[in-house]
């Protein structure tokens, strides 16, 4: 008797259903068994390949159909934030998230037949064939990694790729390649390959923060993509597979070596392709360099600062490509002689004097100089010296005090909160009496302090200079003092060349402008046309800076320029502004660590770049000088008073001191009175000018000091104070500055009197007390009944009056 199984194992082993006795009938018995085993196989065969179908079915249809569509896919990426010049020149384009430097989508007929052959050559051979799933592919790796126990080779297509790149990092496992399967098979399901295509060549990373191949063709080769040639397409599909080790900048010849990879694989895909792969293999490729798209980086720097754009926000500045790069060119051209006289770096600021729009902005010699090139010079806070006078004599035009106006070029000291206060000139000389168009165009700085302290004082420049846009002056005005008028504040190069384009502009101060879509913020006028167009009127005058600057200097331009000098003490800052009707140039020059340059003046640092820049910029031609505006008149003055010629009143000798001079209508110089002149014509000098004139070898033509204070004057001096001396009353002062010391130059005793102020002694000091106006104090030597006098000014704390 043998058993036969018939039915089907368990967990112990097979269950034996049935027998038969081999005795009886044992070849019919066998034969039945032997059909019912076959039929049981085929019965399970077929239940094995329905099976098999249903899970195909549901794998491939079923389940990536409940599949939710990558929302990531449902748009492209956006072109990352581009800064272009005024005509659309690209200046830098940003990275944007995962987008990087992309240029935005294109179509696939616009990526070129070259390069949509190559990459699929590179990534995936059957993509044209395949379902999104490569099954051959995935036994192959399947295969491989049983056989050296870890992965070694990958089956991701094209499609998979394209889910991996449009969702967001994760960690790489199984579970995670069967989800990108499922959702490839979705994308396959709702569209072409060409679109799959398109898309994947969109996103790819092709290295340097290159995203899609529109931005890898114009980052590395320049050109769209449509113009690659074989060489170069082979060149780009070869990148993505590792595009760091693959950098072409810092290793191309393993990226030339993957090339050759691709032109193989390219050579097996599409044989009619074989001449053109050998052609492709002799190609020479060249790339653009690396900063090509990195213009103007401090103004992009800058801009960034201040507004964070979109993805795919396109920022057209005001820039001028041409301006920016000649700018940029000439600072390095000029700073390379000053290297020896310890000059490190320097800016340029370029407006356009009518819009006030900036047309270059230069901050620092070289960006990536790694010690200080990213420091923004023109907008780094440094010490202007005297291009801020011109702002005094603004103030001093619409108070009254106009060109013709005579100030008082001598020492004098102001008693100030901080202390005495004694300005002097850049060459430590006097030149007495001067008007106010020679005092600003030959920068005197004692006239300018007088001038502001006439004026208001520190507190109505400060306000005047914060309403002009000038920054940061964040301290108060008692801080910087009577000193501000000669760049004791730290101010930025940007602002004060905006502020001197809105002299330009004839008194209507506005920003600089960056943006060209920006709201124009809105000029403001801070001052009269007719003070405005003075103020340029003296700073263009080339003649009247001849004593100090002498002829043909560097501001003499062959076109009508207001332009002004400013170099700070010790020589650590160097300046020059100036502006046309066209265009308003500021450069600085000097080192961002405030180390003091070797003797470098406006003339000799910044002057020579600001005339070949503006040569430059006026090759064409310069605009016409703007006519006087309404409420600005000339007259016929003495120049030594500064007073209205009146006929009849001067004798005849003086007519060689007649000279015409603009005035503003509502301010015309007082008219001349016999008075002002002695017998021969020579106009009377105050008291205040007399050490000036006792210290002179040889006296000026034309003037005659009163009070018989000429060389014969008594050798008995005042040391302090000066005549002329201004004092400000402060409570932070010992006895609220109201006690001012008396003092003699030699050792002779007197006795000091004053018809207004109280005379105080302590010891062998003498003190007045005063209170606001003017005084004048006497010194009478005790011996040789000898006398001196002197005066000064008491004003309340702030410059007014009390």
């Amino acid at each position: 008797m043998i058993r036969l199984c018939v039915g089907s194992p368990d967990r112990e082993g097979w269950e034996w259903t049935d027998s038969i006795d081999w005795g009886k009938g044992g070849a019919m018995a066998e034969g039945k068994v032997r059909g019912r085993a076959r039929r049981f196989r085929v019965r399970t065969a077929g239940w094995g390949l329905a099976a098999l179908a249903v899970l195909w079915i549901v794998l491939f249809w079923v389940l990536p159909a409940f599949l939710s569509f990558p929302e990531t896919l449902q748009n492209d990426p956006p072109p990352a934030p581009l800064f272009t010049d005024r005509e659309g020149a690209p200046l830098r384009r940003l990275m944007s998230g995962e987008a990087g430097r992309s240029l935005g989508p294109l179509e696939l007929e616009e990526a070129g037949e070259a390069l949509r052959t190559a990459t699929v050559a590179a990534e995936d051979r059957r993509f044209w064939r395949h379902g999104g799933v490569d099954c051959w592919a995935v036994l192959r790796a399947a295969r491989d990694w049983m056989r050296h126990g870890r992965p070694v080779s990958g089956a991701s297509t094209i499609t998979q790729q394209l889910v991996k790149l449009s969702a967001p990092p994760a960690r790489r496992t199984l579970v995670t390649k069967a989800k990108e399967m499922l959702r490839a098979r979705r994308v396959e399901m709702a569209w072409s390959k060409e679109r799959i295509l398109e898309a994947y060549l969109n996103r790819l990373d092709y290295g340097n923060s290159h995203w899609g191949c529109r931005a890898a063709a114009v980052g590395y080769f320049g050109k769209p993509a449509g113009d690659l040639s074989l060489a170069e397409s082979a060149f780009l599909a070869g990148l993505p597979q590792s595009p760091v080790r693959l950098d072409p900048y810092r290793n191309f010849e393993a990226a030339k070596a993957r090339q050759g990879v691709v032109l193989d694989r390219i050579a097996r895909s599409v044989p009619a392709w074989r001449e053109r792969v050998e052609r492709a293999r002799s190609e020479e490729l060249r790339l653009v360099p690396r900063s090509a798209a990195f213009e103007a980086p401090h103004v992009v720097d800058y801009l960034l600062q201040r507004r964070i754009p979109k993805p795919g926000e396109t920022l057209r500045t005001t820039l001028d490509h041409a301006v920016q790069r000649m700018a940029e060119g000439m600072l390095r051209r000029h700073l390379a002689p000053l290297d020896e006289l310890e000059v490190g770096n320097g800016a340029v600021v370029v407006l356009d004097t009518g819009t006030g729009e900036v047309l270059a902005l230069v901050g620092s010699r070289d960006y990536f100089d790694p010690e200080a090139g990213q420091v923004n010079g023109a907008l780094a806070p440094r010490s202007p010296g005297s291009v801020l006078k011109p702002f005094t004599y603004l103030l001093g035009v619409e108070g009254g005090y106009g060109p013709a106006a005579v100030l008082a070029d001598v020492p004098v000291e102001f008693m100030t909160p901080t202390g005495v206060y004694q300005p002097h000139n850049y060459g430590r000389t006097a030149a007495g009496p001067v008007s106010a168009r020679q005092a600003l165009a030959n920068s005197l700085n004692i006239p300018a302090v007088r001038l502001l302290e006439r004026a208001g004082g520190a507190a109505v420049l400060h306000r005047f200079l914060q309403q002009a846009g000038i920054g940061p002056l964040d301290r108060e005005a008692d801080h910087y003092g009577l000193g501000l008028t000669l760049g004791n504040a730290p101010v930025r190069l940007l602002d004060v060349t905006a502020a001197y384009a809105g002299l330009g502009r004839l008194g209507r101060f506005a920003p600089p402008r960056f943006l060209l879509d920006d709201p124009e913020t809105g000029e403001q006028l801070r001052c009269s046309a007719g003070a405005a167009w003075l103020i340029g009127n003296i700073l263009a005058d080339d003649g009247a800076r001849v004593p100090s600057f002498g002829l043909r200097s560097c501001l003499d331009l062959p076109f009508p320029a207001a332009v002004k000098t400013g170099t700070s003490s010790d020589f650590r800052d160097n300046w020059v502004v100036g502006y046309t009707p066209d265009y308003t140039v500021g450069v600085w020059v000097g080192n961002f660590d405030g180390a003091p340059m070797r003797g470098v003046s406006g003339v000799t640092g910044a002057g020579p770049l600001f005339r070949d820049l503006m040569l430059w910029l006026h090759e064409d031609g310069a605009s016409a000088w703007p006519a006087a505006p309404p409420g600005v008149v000339e007259v016929e003055v003495d120049e030594r008073t500064g007073k209205r010629w009146v006929e009849g009143v001067l004798p005849a000798m003086a007519t060689k001191h007649r000279r015409r001079e603009w005035a503003l209508r509502e301010f015309l110089p007082e008219a001349a009175v016999a008075e002002d002149y002695d017998a021969e014509g020579r106009a009377w000098l105050d008291p205040g000018y007399r050490d000036w004139w006792a210290s002179l070898s040889r006296k000026p033509e034309g003037y005659r000091l009163r009070q018989g204070g000429g060389a014969e004057a008594a050798a008995l001096q005042i040391a302090f104070p000066l005549p002329g001396t201004v004092v400000y009353l402060e409570k932070a002062l010992p006895f609220g500055g109201r006690r001012i010391p008396l003092r003699i130059g030699s050792g002779e005793e007197v006795d000091w009197t004053s018809d207004s102020a109280e005379i105080l002694r302590e010891a062998d000091r003498f003190y007045a007390e005063v209170s606001a106006g003017n005084h004048q104090f006497r010194a009478r030597d005790r011996e040789s009944g000898e006398e001196a006098t002197t005066w000064i000014r008491v004003v309340g704390s702030g410059g007014g009056e009390e």
